[in-house]
């Protein structure tokens, strides 16, 4: 999202208001302009930015959870909403404090966006994202924060961190059953909605993805086309379900599927659906050198995670933080941030 500086107003304070100049034959009006709800040194976060972000993840939540789970768990994350924004922006003016540039990287992580949605250039890529609504200098932004926040977390937090051999090790042998692999399957589906079509159009199309995919068509080509699922942008693939995990009608139509196969349509109370086996496992409880890098890679993450909220406490006393009356920074020292 494109920020503001606002650099000449924000001595009004976190709500700006202004008054309109008087417009021949009407009289002057108060202009609410856009609410502040925190400054982190000359950056502002607004109302706006918070209740987008605030959708944004109850979007995210509402893809694995429903119901009172659904906002149980939203209650919970967006209690360190506001934090989190703050320490986005705290890493990006840190990059910027650091003459961090990432230009180059951003050509190559939109390359790498493109080939993951098999388009066949980055124009096509800019079509794609304007055509979700999305502002394409807006989306290059994103990144842009996104590879700064990570090449000064690397510098300053990930670059300190060294884990032995024996420390993971110790680790394996007191956490065996977190690396153990369990029976199951990984799938992708297509779902025709009973919800948003008819169910005799519902039918209609969900034979016609099979049909295409018994035709030769890639299951993840037609996914894309063709399905109402939530991960259909990404071919469909929903993941990897352990053994007992998934709906007795669904475990039943996908039995004899092997791996690479595709079962007949399966009805189901949310419409019609086709899955694709993509791997199946067999339980097993594997020795320490058959998971040594799956081990380290989990120390390494415990450990950044730590020192990374260490590092940030210390920017933040570093700053000046202020709070629109009724926002809590959940990341904040001890007397930090500061209320008007």
């Amino acid at each position: 999202m494109a920020r503001k500086t606002f650099k000449l107003l924000m001595w009004l304070g976190l709500t700006i208001s202004i008054l309109a100049v008087t417009v021949p034959q009407a009289s002057a009006k108060t202009v609410l302009v856009e609410r502040i709800i925190a400054r982190i040194n000359n950056k502002i976060i607004t109302q706006r930015q918070y209740d987008k972000e605030r959708a944004n993840l109850h979007a995210q939540l509402a893809q694995q959870f429903s119901g009172a789970k659904l906002e149980e768990e939203f209650d919970t994350q967006s209690k360190n909403l506001l934090r989190d924004m703050i320490d986005q922006d705290l890493l990006v003016q840190k990059a910027a404090d650091d003459d961090i540039n990432v230009e180059t990287d951003i050509i190559k992580r939109l390359d790498e966006v493109r080939q993951q949605y098999n388009l066949p250039s980055l124009e096509a890529l800019q079509q794609a994202v304007e055509n979700e609504g999305i502002n394409w200098e807006d989306f290059k932004d994103q990144i842009r924060r996104q590879l700064l926040q990570q090449q000064v977390i690397s510098r300053e937090v990930g670059g300190r961190i060294i884990i032995t051999h024996a420390d993971a090790r110790k680790y394996f042998e007191a956490h065996q059953e977190q690396f153990d692999s369990p029976p199951g399957v990984h799938l992708a589906e297509i779902l025709i909605s009973t919800d948003k079509h008819s169910p005799a159009e519902a039918e209609k199309l969900a034979k016609k993805a099979l049909s295409e995919i018994q035709n030769g068509a890639r299951f993840s080509d037609v996914a894309k086309e063709l399905s109402d699922g939530p991960d259909a942008k990404q071919g469909g693939d929903i993941g990897f379900f352990k053994t007992g995990t998934i709906a007795s009608d669904i475990a039943k139509a996908i039995a004899n599927v092997d791996v690479g196969e595709v079962s007949n349509i399966v009805k189901t109370q949310y419409g019609y659906m086709i899955f694709k086996v993509l791997e199946k496992r067999v339980g097993q409880k594997p020795t320490f050198d058959q998971v040594s890098n799956r081990v380290m890679n989990v120390l390494y993450d415990q450990r950044i995670r730590a020192d990374l909220r260490g590092f940030l406490t210390k920017l933040r006393n570093e700053s000046s933080i202020r709070l629109a009356p009724g926002f809590v920074d959940t990341g904040a020292p001890p007397g930090g941030d500061q209320s008007d």
